[in-house]
């Protein structure tokens, strides 16, 4: 009996075989131009893994892409910034000498010369008594500052003049509003010359206008005109916002300046000597 049962595993054992053998040699057989089972079954168990994979790869490639374009895109916003800026600066200084000089050839010889000219500067500070009085900025001599450089905002108008002290990296603007400037203007397309003092609240006034005039009226745009020796003639100041009598002999006239305090965050100071270029 045990000997039956033995020989009855072992022949169980050998049809296993031969079954399991006889399945392996079908899968492999070709079938036509298919794939066999056994290359059915290993794609079906490891495709779904692979397409995973790949997936994956694929995401972080995009990521890594996008990654890249958006630091490029970046990069060229801040160049195309920059250039907008000294592009602004170039085309106020450009008007000015238009209205200054007549001859073509002149104009050319103060354009080669004014290249290079514009230092664009960040504000790093306000004055603690007064915002209106004077701002600091990152640049000093070391960068060719000096004093009595002309500086201007963004969009080209008037914001100050540089004073002493000026630092190895840093300087001091004094602004129009500031109650200790002034600055030599005349009204856009007016003979009524005048001068602008800051009154230290963000306004200035426009003084030595007579009682008896009547060309200044409000909304008229004052530029500066050069006869003062620092500014460059044809810069844009301010606007005449009121107009007003008094007992005095001159009439009493609030300047609101063309720079926004909320957008002096960089500024131009031209290195040139206007007195040379003007």
């Amino acid at each position: 009996m045990p000997f039956s049962i033995k020989k009855a595993k072992s022949l169980i054992v050998l049809f296993s075989l031969i079954f399991i053998q006889l399945v392996f040699i079908s899968i492999q057989v070709p079938m036509g131009d298919e794939s066999n089972y056994f290359e059915r079954i290993v794609f079906s168990v490891f495709s779904p893994i692979n397409s995973g994979v790949v997936s994956v790869f694929r995401g972080i490639g995009s990521i890594w892409k996008n990654y890249f374009g958006l630091h490029k895109v970046q990069k060229d916003n801040q160049r195309l910034q920059k250039e907008v800026f000294r592009l602004n600066q170039q085309n106020s200084l450009f008007r000015s000498m238009l209205r200054t000089y007549k001859k073509e050839k002149e104009m050319l010889d103060r354009v080669i010369e004014l290249e290079g000219s514009i230092l664009p500067v960040r504000v790093i500070g306000l004055d603690a008594s007064n915002i209106w009085k004077s701002l600091v900025i990152n640049k000093g001599s070391i960068d060719g500052v000096k004093k009595d450089m002309v500086v201007l905002d963004k969009q080209g108008n008037l914001v100050g003049r540089i004073v002493e002290p000026v630092a190895l990296k840093q300087a001091r603007i004094q602004m129009i509003t500031d109650t200790e400037s002034g600055v030599h203007v005349i009204p856009q397309g007016k003979n009524v010359p005048a001068i602008i003092n800051g009154i230290g609240n963000g306004l200035c006034t426009l003084e030595y206008v007579h009682a008896t005039d009547t060309l200044i009226t409000e909304g008229d745009n004052l530029i500066t005109t050069g006869i003062d020796g620092i500014y460059m003639p044809g810069v844009l100041v301010g606007r005449v916002v009121s107009v007003a009598e008094n007992i005095s002999l001159f009439k009493e006239i609030k300047v609101e300046p063309a720079f926004r305090i909320q957008n002096l965050d960089i500024l131009a100071v031209i290195k040139a000597d206007v007195n040379e270029l003007f």
